[in-house]
């Protein structure tokens, strides 16, 4: 069986439209490659965009980005264009050398040395400036920049410059001045108007930056599209929302990641990087002074006459209009079908003078094409101008008035069947977003923790959450405090703690000595199946700047929205949560230094920080113990080590000689370390077949005797053994300083990259033995 590949994608927000349809075009594509896809939604590299205020909310969500790693992905999909549309070229190249050393594909945007995938900027700026100069007679056109530290906004602009220049158009004719790719450019347009009177049109390179043109004309008492000639780039959701509807460039971001992610395999095998350009779709709205698209040159493009072409062309060409990339996909196909059953039934009505008998199956099919969740590949705005494409061919066919008005009527009924599809969809999410707030609600409500006890019911968190759309559903906790400040590298902890997780069975907490995993495995750890494809989000979940941990949902893209309000409201109960059990501790705390007055039986405690399988202390008592000692004010100054190790083959021994086996291992290897520790040292399970040890010793140097009398320990029980497998040890050390403010989980992350490098060289050395 083909090993699937592990996508990474990172994006920005994803409540952003454009963003949203990218998440989509990967996910039709990683299906179609049977390939897993993570996606990883952060913020944005640089000043933030304004729509949050002056306020920067960005960095905290950017800690997601290091959740990706070569561990875990092999290719790394990156919407560079738009997480780094702010950012300047120092910020740009701290940025790509954080990334995973896997291969890497960067979108809308282009970077010397990386394979590229970006719309062809240079193309869609042409075609508007000559449809403004050549259609509309503009001989005065004005620019509104991005700014010259985005890649992107140097191109649109060169691009500019060539078009008025190929035209004729004098320079002093196009003036330009320079925003941020952000609503903030009223200052910039007032500039330019004022400098500038009698402009015939203003060409913004983003569709957000007419946004803040719009409001200026409007203050001036100028109506775009009549007054003065609007284009904006990019057919943001925001375009056909404006008054009147922003003329633009159509660039489908779900064209461009579904073309990239269907490459993924030619990428990771070659070494040669490689720069595409998807073409770019002038839209013609209102603001540039069109009516429309003219339906006449719609005919003449698609190559087809008013009535002359078979029902099979126009089929044909329609569906390559309207789904693009995805015409012959598998996901597809049955919108796709679908339509083409609703154009025959169309033709034959026309044909057959607008029969009744016609009409009827005209809109049994057209009602089966609205029903098949077509908007997952066909905008709203395709849609629309093939059917009046439709109309129009008919028109030109039909002579009678009389057939002309039943087509008007058949349309104006097919428009109203998908105003009301639209609507009852748009109820149910609005619907499916009312139910997650009464849920998060009472989650909330019912979440209280029993002063008597250390239990926290994680588990009321994710309690009836896959009734909204999602499959499964895992909630990790960072060990220790994490806390990230503006501008501050963040450095993602080697381990996780997987506190609940959900699927379509029901919701579970995890024993405590199973809790513990590294990081690389939050989209791979033994309760996700392995049988199936997965398109995994991860989110951090945090209040301020405490990360406490992340959230993994496991979810179709179309439910995506979904994700980032149930990651804020589990963020808020987990704060809760934090505080209600710190308080909680406390009275704990002084219940216990009372009791332990009045009794003298400490052996209960003891045995509650005790592994059962090995006799070392568990994973609370070993983070217990080792505190107390680095923290002990007589050992402040002395130098101490930790030992991080594990168990080489423990897999492979469970697998072919059974569990029994297994713990016999386990316990073989605890032997060892309690043979090469002192009994003074603190050494325990943190669970499976992990272990850790905490000793003072005299000298930086300690590790170099540690280490080797491990080693020979181990191979003499293994000697002892009579086992038909090795039983072996793997071990990462550090060294440091004892002292009130030493982070325990900062020393033993450390250990554990060590160990983490022992165990990669063993695997190049000897091959896997995992």
């Amino acid at each position: 069986m083909k090993e699937r590949i592990n996508i990474g994608l990172l994006v920005d927000d994803l409540d952003n439209y454009f963003t949203a349809q990218c998440c989509y075009g990967a996910e039709i594509a990683a299906k179609e490659l049977d390939a897993d896809l993570y996606i990883i939604p952060g913020r944005y590299i640089g000043r933030p965009d304004g729509r949050y205020g002056t306020a920067d909310y960005t960095y905290q969500y950017n800690t997601a980005f290091k959740l990706v790693s070569e561990r875990n992905i092999d290719i790394l999909y990156v919407l560079i264009g738009t997480i780094c549309s702010r950012a300047d070229e120092y910020e740009l190249r701290d940025f790509v050398e954080s990334l995973p050393q896997v291969p890497k594909v960067f979108l809308f945007s282009n970077y010397e040395g990386y394979n590229t995938v970006n719309f062809d900027n240079r193309s869609g700026i042409r075609d508007e400036v000559k449809h403004l100069y050549e259609k509309h007679n503009a001989r005065r056109i004005g620019y509104v920049s991005g700014p010259m530290s985005n890649r992107d906004a140097v191109v649109r602009l060169e691009s500019f410059k060539d078009v008025c220049a190929s035209l004729g158009i004098d320079e002093k004719d196009c003036p330009i001045v320079y925003g941020d790719f952000t609503n903030d450019s009223n200052r910039v347009v007032n500039y330019l108007l004022d400098n500038n009177p009698g402009l015939d049109a203003i060409v913004f390179a983003s569709d957000r930056m007419a946004i803040g043109g719009y409001e200026v004309l409007y203050s001036r008492g100028l109506t775009p599209g009549e007054d003065i000639l609007v284009v904006g780039f990019d057919d943001d959701v925001v375009a056909k929302s404006m008054i009147p509807p922003l003329s633009t460039v159509e660039a489908n971001s779900a064209d461009v990641t579904y073309q990239a992610v269907m490459n993924a395999e030619n990428y990771i095998r070659s070494q040669t990087p490689t720069d595409i350009s998807t073409r770019t779709n002038l839209i013609h709205r209102r603001s540039c002074g069109c009516s429309g698209n003219d339906y006449q040159d719609m005919l003449s493009e698609f190559g087809l006459s008013a009535g002359g072409s078979s029902k099979e062309d126009l089929n044909n060409l329609l569906s390559a209009y309207l789904l693009g990339v995805f015409d012959n996909t598998d996901r597809a196909e049955p919108v796709k079908k679908a339509f083409e059953g609703f154009v025959r039934s169309y033709e034959d009505y026309v044909k057959d003078s607008c029969s009744k008998e016609s009409e009827a199956k005209v809109y049994e099919m057209f009602g089966a094409f609205i029903n098949t969740g077509y908007s997952e590949f066909i905008t709203a705005e395709k849609l629309f101008n093939a059917l009046k494409l439709l109309q129009y061919r008919a028109y030109s066919i039909l002579e009678e008035d009389a057939l002309k008005v039943r087509i008007s009527e058949l349309f104006s009924d097919l428009y109203r069947d998908i105003a009301f599809t639209n609507v009852r969809y748009a109820q149910e999410e609005a619907d499916k977003r009312d139910e997650l707030e009464r849920l998060m609600n009472r989650q909330s409500g019912e979440i209280t923790v029993d002063p008597n006890t250390e239990y926290i019911p994680y588990k009321v968190l994710l309690t009836d959450i896959t009734k909204m759309g999602f499959e499964r559903m895992y909630l990790y906790f960072f060990q220790g405090s994490s806390t990230i400040e503006p501008l501050q590298a963040w450095r993602c902890p080697n381990t996780v703690l997987l506190k609940v997780y959900c699927d379509d069975s029901g919701v579970y907490e995890i024993n405590e000595e199973q809790q513990l995993m590294r990081t690389e495995l939050i989209f791979a750890n033994e309760y996700i199946p392995e049988d199936t494809r997965h398109t995994m989000i991860a989110i951090p979940v945090f209040i301020g700047n405490d990360i406490y941990g992340v959230l993994v949902t496991e979810t179709e893209c179309s439910n995506m929205a979904l994700v980032t309000p149930v990651a804020q409201q589990m963020s808020i109960t987990v704060r809760s949560l934090i505080i209600l059990d710190a308080q909680n501790k406390t009275r704990r705390e002084l219940q216990e230094t009372l009791e332990k007055f009045m009794r003298d039986n400490t052996m209960l405690d003891e045995i509650a920080k005790s592994d059962e399988l090995t006799g070392l202390f568990n994973r609370r008592g070993f983070l217990n113990n080792a505190e107390r000692i680095i923290k002990d004010p007589e050992n402040e100054g002395k130098v101490a080590l930790v030992c991080y190790a594990d168990m080489d083959n423990l897999k492979m021994v469970n697998d072919q000689y059974g569990h029994d086996d297994g713990d016999f291992a386990i316990r073989q290897i605890a032997t060892v370390l309690k043979e090469a520790f002192r009994t003074n040292d603190v050494i325990g399970r943190m669970g499976g077949d992990e272990f850790v040890a905490l000793a003072l010793v005299g000298s930086g140097e300690a590790e170099s005797a540690i280490k080797p009398r491990i080693q020979k320990i181990a191979e003499e029980h293994d000697t002892e053994s009579g086992k038909p497998y090795s039983i072996s040890v793997s071990t990462g050390f550090h060294t440091f300083v004892c002292g009130p403010d030493v982070d325990l989980y900062e020393m033993l992350d450390m250990a554990d990259s060590r160990l983490y490098e022992e165990k990669q060289e063993k695997k190049r050395k000897n091959g896997s033995y995992r």
